[in-house]
């Protein structure tokens, strides 16, 4: 077996130990429970679902703003980018990068890869920014207002210096451009020289095209970082909305902890598909920390769980239009 048959192998395991994660908690709580509990949160799953679909729309707009620097695209067209992106990230056993990855080949009929690329890496750059400084302050204020174990601070710190870490490698690599970097690193790799000589002007191009991105106005920037940000607080107050539903008594020091607990979480475990059971398992420990039932710490993950699958269902809706509608072109230009 290659490497890339190991590595599709892995994701695949990957992603059955998290369905399987996932299962064993619903059977733990109970499924009655559960159900129980999701049927108290009724219509307001209507508001969780547009504060979802607010959330990746503020996302798109940021994004519609670095794209800009290179040609505008339509902002429905990056907000359906960003649904599918979603969508790809719940289903495939992609480690949350298949998504990203597609948004650049989604939009590609507005605008050219060599332009799509660096504006979706330039744009995630911005979002871990917008992400670093919630998580960083939502456990500031956690530590200080609730009784947070130690045993919590410890390695969520070390999940956000790895961000951190992980951001700042992506700047210097963005600002330098890949190009150098690969083409010290092409000739110890077998036909990496060859690979590199055929992509030489393309690795060119989009090293300036990323640099463009830094050379646009401050004032767009901080738009596109504050929009990211409020989509991350848009995600806290999804959680508030879920426990107020529910009919348990919190606050916002509560439901800032329990957002921020669930992402550190994630992040820690960003090679598991999807987050499945993951996440699940996040929001019932981070229920126990601030004295709320187990049930109701996975009911709050469940809904989240089935927001996303449901948004997930719409990607698979416009993935098949989009297909559809492209067939239709290519019939009428054939004919």
């Amino acid at each position: 077996m290659n490497n890339n048959g190991k590595k599709r192998l892995l994701r695949y395991g990957l992603s059955l130990v998290g369905l399987v994660i996932f299962v064993i908690l619903v059977l733990k709580i109970g499924l009655g429970v559960i159900i129980q509990n999701f049927s108290r949160v009724g219509a307001w799953f209507l508001v969780v679902c547009v504060l979802g679909a607010g959330w990746l729309f503020l996302q798109a707009l940021a994004w519609s703003l670095i794209q800009r620097t290179f040609q505008p695209v339509p902002l429905w067209a990056l907000f359906r980018a960003k649904l599918i992106a979603d969508g790809l990230n719940t289903l495939l056993p992609a480690a949350n990068m298949g998504g990203e990855a597609a948004r650049a080949v989604i939009i590609k009929k507005y605008v050219p890869l060599r332009q799509g690329i660096p504006g979706v890496v330039f744009d995630k750059t911005i979002e871990f920014t917008a992400s670093l400084f919630f998580l960083a302050a939502g456990l500031l204020i956690s530590i200080q207002r609730l009784k947070v174990p130690q045993a919590v601070r410890t390695p969520s710190t070390v999940v956000l210096g790895a961000i951190a870490a992980g951001i700042v490698t992506m700047v210097v690599l963005q600002f330098k451009g890949v190009y150098p970097f690969l083409k010290r690193l092409a000739p110890v790799i077998p036909g990496g020289r060859k690979w590199f000589m055929e992509r030489e002007d393309i690795l060119r191009e989009l090293d300036g095209n990323m640099r463009s991105l830094f050379g646009q106005s401050k004032l767009k920037l901080v738009a596109a970082w504050c929009l990211h940000l409020a989509g991350r607080v848009l995600g806290a107050v999804e959680v508030y909305v879920i426990l107020r539903a529910l009919e348990v008594p919190t606050n916002w020091a509560k439901v800032l902890f329990i957002s921020v607990f669930v992402v550190i979480s994630n992040t820690a475990f960003f090679l598991m598909p999807g987050q499945w059971g993951v996440a699940e398992g996040a929001h019932l420990l981070v229920a126990r920390m601030v004295r709320y039932s187990s049930a109701v710490g996975l009911t709050l993950g469940v809904v989240r769980r089935i927001r996303k699958v449901l948004f997930a269902g719409v990607a698979v809706i416009l993935i098949l239009a989009g297909k559809e509608r492209l067939k239709r072109e290519n019939g009428a230009n054939g004919g």
